[in-house]
């Protein structure tokens, strides 16, 4: 966004404050000043009156003209297509310097003396306004022959890095708005046009048709002799960088500018429609020549006769929407209603006919006025928010003028010091008492904020659902870690090959009504037989060792959701190699052992009633007590259906597991030492109960014990167990190893065991 001084001034009162600080304004307030252009005009240009203008006696493409500069009449050979007598014309007398160091002299062309020179802008350092001289009229103000061209041209052009969401700052009022809030100065009220009753009736040349739906538009019409664009509207768009048509478009384009209303113009039709086509707002006469909010089809081309304004506003959220779903065609006009569009047409009308009129137009006496209700929004905020999120308790005085100042109507109630807040129209991106409580603070000054040490207190944001990534993730890396590869599979699976193997299934009412494929009509109730049928596909692709994991969701027969992670070791228990050459298969005992590398120390319980396991291969596994899941060898009877060689199996509730964090304990020094008790057991007693007795002993010199061999002696079985023993402190000797062997040896007589 560009914006000038002097343009400024028609809508605040600058006087006292030098531009540098209203760019040091601007940006304290969060305008961010990119640029800063001070236009200054050169010495011993002025006004000129072209008194005559005829052509050079020996130049075809020369004039020579007798120019008044106030002190003289001065003769200039000009080259300009455009020059003509009756001009009022910015002349470089003899003496000037150009910019680029272009010295003015005295010269003779084609043996014609010429004193100075009839300039165009961009010979004075300006941006181009037309082709040839520069023609200056009164819409600068009153021209006075031999005064310094300065006066009337120089400015400061101010260019801003404005937010998209600050639609309301897209224009020349809008900064003035800003600035008068910063320096509490009032804004300058915009002369309210009223119609002449005597002048020719609106209805009488123009005919609308309305079923418009989402714009509102105020309508007027004016009739013009001769469109001629004033010199301050040109000049001032070439300074703010926009498009210069030399058509009655131009006034549009000076107005919106101006005070953020959208002004588009129309040609001498006698007939407009105006309706709403597949949700899109269409201004239409024999064809569509505007898309409200979206682009002009067809820009006025007439020189002289009628021509229709239309000041229109459509809801920015509404146009960026349909915009973006339709995939539709855009011109300037949307970067605009895009962001939000000044509502306050008839802002626009009274600016624009000042400026029409000014230049010789009149209007039509009535006004088409086609505005929807365009309620402000109330918006109640704890006075304390404000404090909060600022950091600082203000006056709260100083809070409620700040936001009368920004046009934002508040009414402070004390009893519990809440801001009722009407937000003007024009302020489409103020929601919520953040965006208040940032009004607040760019006009109070960051600057007069204590300056205090930063407090950072993060709030602990760890929740189940993080803690429970967290455990899923360090399983899988330990799963990786021992071999193990995961596979992924769909939540569906087939309802036949459920009931096959045993599954209680769910009942049609609450089962899968529209199933992707028949084969995946059900919600799975395990995750083992999509691994299974993952094993096969892998070992018909010629792999001998298949160790793969999974995790994700199973539902009950009554569609209660858990989730599981599962193991699957088919085949090898491990890689064929030089050194081992062809590998034996994995064992109960191996694949438990890879388990405990994952999960840590676990308890195996007997149980022969497993689905899809082995009856004398299958074991509960508990975790502190708790069951957790199960361990087992596949059913031969499945292994056979899935093609498969020795298959071990394992089911875990991810729930159930604990999340244990292990603390690094020191190494104790003494030496450990180890015994073997072999030992003559029943062939029906348990090892679990072995192991019970052992630990109800509560020894704390064994560190760990397991058994180690099994064989059979006919009525009864051989077990070899092996114990780990360690004192922290000494090293234990052998009358205190074998004084707790015998302890354990005495005690496991209890259960009918003998040491063999």
């Amino acid at each position: 966004m560009i914006v000038t001084r002097k343009w400024l001034e028609e809508f605040i009162d600058l006087s006292g404050i030098s531009t540098d600080e209203v760019c040091d304004a601007l940006n304290a307030i969060g305008q961010e000043v990119e640029g800063l252009n001070k236009i200054r005009i050169a010495d011993k240009v002025v006004v000129g009156y072209v008194e005559e203008c005829e052509k050079h006696p020996d130049a075809d493409k020369l004039n020579v003209c007798q120019v008044n500069v106030g002190s003289e009449t001065t003769q200039i050979v000009c080259g300009a297509k455009n020059v003509a007598k009756g001009q009022y014309v910015a002349v470089s007398v003899v003496g000037a310097v150009l910019p680029g160091n272009f010295k003015i002299k005295k010269a003779k062309l084609r043996g014609v003396e010429s004193f100075g020179m009839i300039c165009s802008s961009t010979e004075l350092g300006l941006p181009k306004l037309e082709d040839g001289i520069m023609v200056l009229d009164d819409s600068i103000g009153k021209l006075e022959i031999g005064k310094n061209v300065s006066e009337y041209l120089d400015d400061d052009i101010i260019e801003l890095g404005i937010t998209p969401n600050r639609g309301d700052s897209f224009s020349i009022l809008g900064i003035a708005r800003e600035l008068s809030a910063k320096f509490n100065r009032p804004l300058k009220e915009i002369e309210e046009y009223e119609d002449d009753k005597n002048a020719q009736g609106l209805g009488r040349i123009l005919q609308i048709e309305d079923d418009i739906k989402n714009s509102s538009h105020l309508l007027k019409a004016i009739k013009c002799e001769e469109v001629d664009v004033a010199f301050k509207i040109r000049y001032r768009l070439a300074l703010v960088e926009e498009e210069i048509n030399n058509t009655i478009i131009d006034y549009a384009t000076y107005t919106t500018v101006a005070t953020g209303v959208i002004v588009t113009i129309y040609d001498d039709y006698k007939k407009l429609t105006l309706k709403t086509i597949d949700g899109v707002d269409i201004v239409k006469a024999e064809e569509d020549i505007y898309q409200v909010g979206l682009n002009l089809l067809k820009k006025p081309e007439a020189k002289s006769g009628n021509f229709v304004i239309d000041a229109n506003f459509i809801d920015p959220e509404y146009i960026s929407t349909l915009v973006y779903e339709k995939k539709l065609k855009t011109d300037k006009i949307f970067f605009r209603s895009s962001r939000g569009s000044n509502p306050n047409l008839k802002l626009a009308i009274n600016y624009i006919l000042k400026e029409v009129c000014s230049n010789g137009a009149s209007v039509y006496n009535g006004t088409y006025d086609l505005t929807q209700d365009i309620s402000e929004k109330m918006l109640n905020v704890q006075l304390d928010d404000i404090y909060s999120i600022i950091g600082e308790i203000i006056d709260e005085n100083v809070v409620v003028n700040i936001l009368n100042k920004l046009q934002i109507k508040t009414e402070l109630d004390n009893s519990d010091k809440t801001l009722k807040l009407k937000i003007p129209s024009f302020r489409h991106d103020l929601v919520n008492k953040y965006d208040i409580a940032e009004e607040v603070l760019r006009v109070y000054g960051i600057d007069n904020l204590q300056a205090k040490p930063l407090i950072f207190a993060e709030k602990n944001r760890i929740n189940n659902t993080i803690k429970q990534i967290e455990k899923n993730r360090q399983l899988r890396q330990k799963a990786v870690a021992n071999g193990f590869f995961e596979v992924l599979h769909f939540v569906f699976d087939s309802s036949e090959r459920m009931k096959k193997y045993g599954f209680t299934l769910m009942d049609k009412k609450i089962d899968i009504l529209n199933p992707i494929v028949n084969e995946l009509d059900t919600l799975r109730q395990t995750l083992i037989l999509q691994m299974l049928e993952s094993a096969t596909n892998n070992k018909n692709n010629g792999y001998k060792k298949i160790p793969l994991f999974t995790i994700g969701s199973v539902y009950n027969h009554l569609r209660e959701e858990s989730q599981k992670i599962g193991f699957v070791w088919s085949g090898a228990r491990c890689n064929e190699n030089i050194t081992i050459g062809k590998p034996k298969n994995i064992s109960f005992g191996q694949f438990v052992n890879k388990i405990s590398k994952i999960l840590g120390d676990f308890e195996l319980v007997e149980d022969k009633h497993i689905l899809l396991a082995h009856p004398y291969q299958s074991a509960k596994v508990l975790i502190d007590g708790i069951e957790v899941g199960y361990i087992a060898k596949l059913h031969p009877k499945i292994a056979n259906d899935f093609d498969l060689e020795d298959t071990f199996i394992a089911e875990f509730f991810l729930d159930l597991l604990p999340n244990k964090k292990y603390l690094a304990k020191d190494i104790v020094k003494i030496q450990k030492s180890t015994r073997d008790l072999s030992l003559v057991v029943d062939k029906n007693l348990n090892y679990s109960k072995i192991k019970n007795v052992i630990d109800d002993l509560h020894i704390n010199d064994i560190v760990e014990f397991y058994p180690i061999d099994i064989f059979d002696l006919g009525d009864k079985n051989s077990l070899t167990i092996r114990f780990i023993l360690q004192n922290p402190e000494k090293s234990l000797t052998d009358d205190e190893i074998n004084g707790i062997i015998t302890k354990i040896i005495e005690k496991l007589n209890d259960l009918g065991v003998e040491l063999r």
